[in-house]
């Protein structure tokens, strides 16, 4: 660890325990797996003979070795490499097996025979690419499994770490000096970090979603902790030694300061060809993955897709895809990839059909215009202007529901697409701090809402399936379904930070201002990216709570504490012009 930080640790989730089912450490033992080799029962048999190298031993500057397996074409001709890189453990029996495959049976729609079983979940598979000519790198990060060390939790330690590794392989006698990366989830993470050290023998990067700012987006987003997943994930890190826990480190750190600026890289460093793939949908990765997007420095590509992050990426014309472009940035091939779109992005239409891979120039598209939308507590609408008279609307956090609703119905198709800004004036009872949840929703004509599906499941699109489901007991409902964008904001914590763009507000939280029960303050709370379509006669409805409303991220997860307090209130009109802020676009 770096010892400046003063993070906290703790064990490594031991290897003796059942669920590591983790294979022998061999250094040095290569095996030819023939063409037509089945790694599993079910599972996609090889196209051609791959060449395993088990527990590749990759140096780094303090002397400490990491393992690597690497899947290469058989034969004498040298490839490029493309590396995955995470703590979870090498091939599909890492973090797939540590608790998603009990969670997901289905693989959210993935067949089992569409992937060999020796990728990485999340991570490239290497039947595939193998057949096109590559080599798959599957990295144990520091301290995992047999790798030595201690375990990092997304620090600059670790994005030393990958550049290091990176050269290492990029030496291997196999490798023709290019070396790209790829994946999804904590493997397009360490992409940011790895491509801001600017290892000479990177040529490109694909992170499929990936936050890039921990504290931001995800362990204590709008300044709330919500420590459930990352301890999740912290307690699935499997090794010999120590694991670094932001979890436990963020009691001692509770506000945005030099330890959790660590763990943000500097895209703006990046020069590589960059693929990028975002959604609007995923509670950890979307407002990372298109803030990382827009501050890279190098030629880039985003491509935000209107399914879940996993069947995307194994998707057979996304991979097909991905391919042309490392073709052109690891191959030389001049296929035309500098033709694609800067943009192609989804919008989607809860209730009919999503429009898919629309080409724009960037995101926002620059036609986009900021239109205000104003808070009325006297009718819970929101109008085009805001109301002379002052009033109030309140919840009681005791309360079954505690949650107030404000509607608009559009008489003309509206869509927008950017980042909506809400602008609240908020006071509380019975405590000198409130949580506020806020969520952008679509109802139908006669106020039905309208949810977005993730994942196929069989139901008809658009209806409100999601709370039956929840209720009887579908424990993927969360991933599968989507409402809408969403922010959250303590409000102690509340301000811009005085570098936020105005097309992409972003909160500072480096501060703490309490306030007193009963005054009024003024809040922003910045929702997370999205494009979406409303028809005429359509509604949107802005729902704000004092609680989370949405299921947890994962089945096995419990609920992050509620912030005590006796009544929340929203103050409109007058003095307390409320508004919410959408990125309309002309119609």
């Amino acid at each position: 660890m770096t010892p400046s930080w003063k993070a906290r640790t703790r064990p490594a989730t031991s290897l003796d325990r059942p669920e590591a089912r983790y294979g022998e450490f061999a250094p040095g033992r290569t095996t030819v797996l023939p063409a037509g080799y089945r790694y599993q029962r079910g599972a996609l048999a090889l196209p051609v003979d791959v060449v395993c190298e088990k527990d590749v031993a990759l140096p780094l500057r303090d002397g400490t070795i990491l393992y690597a397996d690497v899947f290469r074409p058989a034969g004498e001709a040298s490839v490029p490499a493309i590396v995955n890189w995470a703590p979870y453990g090498k091939g599909d029996t890492g973090f797939w097996h540590l608790g998603n495959a009990k969670m997901f049976p289905n693989r959210f729609g993935i067949p089992r025979s569409r992937v060999s079983g020796l990728q990485s979940w999340e991570g490239n598979d290497p039947a595939y690419w193998c057949l096109h000519g590559y080599a798959v790198v599957q990295v144990d990060a520091r301290g995992a499994f047999d790798s030595q060390g201690d375990i990092e939790y997304l620090s600059s330690q670790e994005a030393r770490d990958e550049h290091d590794a990176i050269e290492a392989i990029a030496a291997l006698p196999w490798c023709s000096g290019r070396v790209g990366a790829s994946g999804n989830s904590w493997l397009a993470m360490s992409q940011w970090r790895a491509a801001a050290e600017r290892p000479a023998h990177l040529a490109a990067i694909a992170p499929w979603e990936g936050m890039n700012d921990l504290y931001r987006d995800t362990l204590a987003r709008g300044g709330v902790p919500r420590a459930a997943f990352p301890a999740f994930i912290r307690d699935m890190m499997f090794g010999r030694g120590e694991v670094e826990d932001p979890v436990a480190t963020l009691e001692d750190r509770p506000l945005v300061d030099d330890y959790w600026e660590d763990k943000i890289p500097d895209v703006s460093r990046i020069e590589v060809p960059a693929y990028v793939v975002a959604s609007y949908t995923n509670q950890v990765h979307t407002a990372g993955t298109f803030r990382a997007w827009d501050r890279l420095s190098g030629p880039k590509w985003l491509r935000v897709h209107n399914t879940h992050e996993w069947p995307d990426y194994y998707e057979p014309r996304n991979v097909e895809d991905l391919r042309r472009f490392f073709d052109r940035y690891l191959k030389d091939v001049d296929n035309g990839w500098e033709a694609t779109p800067p943009v192609r992005m989804a919008v989607l239409d809860p209730g009919h059909k999503d429009v898919v891979d629309r080409a724009e120039a960037h995101f926002p598209p620059a036609r986009m215009t900021p239109v205000d939308f104003f808070l009325d507590a006297r009718d819970h609408g929101l109008s085009a202007a805001p109301a002379a008279a002052e009033s109030a609307a309140s919840y009681v956090l005791a309360d079954d529901r505690p949650q107030v609703d404000f509607v608009r119905r559009f008489d003309t198709d509206t869509e927008i697409a950017g980042v909506p800004l809400l602008t609240l004036w908020v006071s509380a009872e019975g405590h000198d701090d409130l949580d506020l949840y806020a969520y952008v929703e679509k109802l139908d004509a006669q106020g039905h809402q309208l949810w977005h599906q993730t994942v196929d499941l069989g139901l008809p699109a658009g209806r409100s399936w999601m709370p039956l489901l929840h209720r009887r007991g579908v424990r993927q409902v969360a991933a599968a379904f989507y409402g809408g964008p969403d922010g959250v904001l303590r409000v102690s914590r509340r301000g811009l930070a005085p570098d936020s763009p105005v097309e992409r507000p972003e909160l500072d939280l480096r501060q703490e201002r309490k306030i007193t029960p009963g005054d009024i303050v003024e809040v922003d709370i910045p929702l997370w990216p999205v494009a979406m379509r409303w028809h005429a006669g359509e509604q949107l409805r802005l729902r704000l709570s004092g609680r989370s409303l949405l299921p947890a991220l994962l089945p096995n997860l419990t609920a992050d504490p509620v912030q005590p307090g006796v009544r929340h209130t929203v103050h409109t009109g007058g003095r307390h012009p409320s508004r919410l802020r959408l990125p309309v676009l002309p119609a």
